[in-house]
């Protein structure tokens, strides 16, 4: 029996050694998890994360300091054992204490049996009347230790008195000693089965107030989420619309550019149609005036040959001059049909417009210099 006693000790200081590693493992646990949301979280979060890793905490180190006060308790216990060995049990103590009170009832039986009338006269002397007998029955019944063990104490000295004799099995060798201590081995089991219960309803008391506290732990815990869910979710809101928000204003943005580009390109396709509109203005106007240089020609021509004394030299005079006409009428005829047919591509390039723009003011110098120029052939060509 001792030996079950101490492996019964053994496993549960196991279990006990068990559960604090498991706490400061939960420990461990929480002191990590609180360093990792305290890097991750601003001010008035750190401080309610705080809040709640030291109630953690501070419930951890109370249930580890528990566990190890049973933890020496239990060694103490231990050592208690394997000193004086195991404690009775409860059931050894009970039937121990009925075999006494049987043993107990046997010898009064007989005593009362062999001396009838002198215990009869003894208690009448006690007591007084049997009234009085039956109120020690009631006193007992009603749980009054005290004063049942002093009623008892006086009863066995009447009977034990040495004026009447001693009957074998009775006196104070015979029942006061043996059964004595059995009632004291007895009453030192059931002090020590009131401080176990007295213990185990102590930590029963004690377990409920760790329910309780973990209960408020856990709803304070689950209020806590529950708020950082809501101010998660108030946030998540905010970005959805923020996000809503920027994707309506880049498709508008991109409404308004191709609004823009669209405009615009209205804008160059006028600007195009009014500059070749006034270039072929420009050139119907060079067209007229060339027309009118012609007919000058012809007539200062007439003029100058009515005074020309050689005939060929009128003639080729002439006939030159009709051939620089005829080749600056086709020239002017090409010129003002390629620059109506073609206006609009020679307008698409720099080149073409740089081209356009040097044939325009070729044009422009010889009718500018035109006088100049037939001067230098009436003198230089015909002699």
């Amino acid at each position: 029996r001792t030996k079950a006693a101490i492996e019964h000790l053994h496993q549960k200081i196991l279990k006990i050694t068990e559960q604090i590693k498991i706490e400061q493992e939960a420990r461990d646990d929480n002191v990590a998890e609180y360093l990792k949301l305290a890097n991750n979280a601003d001010k008035q979060q750190a401080s309610r994360i705080k809040q709640v890793f030291e109630k953690k905490n501070q419930k951890s180190a109370q249930t580890i300091a528990q566990l190890h006060k049973k933890l020496e308790h239990y060694h103490k216990k231990l050592k208690e054992i394997e000193q004086n060995g195991p404690s009775r049990q409860p059931k050894d103590v009970f039937r121990d204490m009925h075999q006494g009170l049987s043993g107990l009832s046997q010898a009064t039986h007989t005593a009362v049996v062999s001396k009838p009338r002198e215990f009869a006269s003894l208690i009448r002397n006690k007591f007084g009347s049997a009234d009085n007998i039956a109120h020690l029955k009631d006193t007992l019944d009603d749980g009054h230790p005290e004063e049942a063990s002093r009623a008892l104490s006086g009863s066995a000295t009447l009977v034990s008195s040495p004026k009447y004799g001693r009957t074998p099995g009775a006196g104070p060798g015979g029942l006061g000693s043996p059964k004595s201590n059995t009632l004291d081995s007895h009453h030192n089991n059931f002090d020590t089965i009131l401080e176990e219960l007295r213990e185990i309803k102590d930590s029963q008391s004690h377990l409920e107030d760790s329910m309780e506290d973990l209960k408020a732990q856990l709803q304070r815990d689950y209020t806590y989420m529950t708020q950082c869910l809501q101010e998660e979710r108030y946030r998540y809101e905010r970005l959805e619309e923020q996000l809503n928000d920027l994707t309506e204003l880049h498709q508008n943005e991109m409404t308004n550019l191709k609004q823009e580009l669209a405009s615009m390109e209205e804008k160059v396709a006028y600007q195009s149609y009014e500059r070749a509109r006034d270039i072929q203005e420009a050139v119907e106007s060079c067209l007229t005036r060339v027309t009118k240089l012609e007919l000058q020609q012809q007539q200062q021509q007439v003029v100058q040959l009515e005074g020309v004394e050689n005939a060929n030299a009128r003639a080729l005079l002439g006939k030159f001059i009709n051939v620089i006409l005829a080749l600056m009428a086709v020239l002017l005829v090409f010129v003002g049909s390629t620059i109506a047919n073609f206006i609009t591509p020679l307008m698409k390039t720099r080149m073409r417009i740089l081209s356009t723009a040097l044939l325009v003011l070729f044009l422009f110098f010889l009718w500018k210099h035109w006088d100049s120029i037939s001067y230098f052939l009436e003198h230089v060509l015909l002699p």
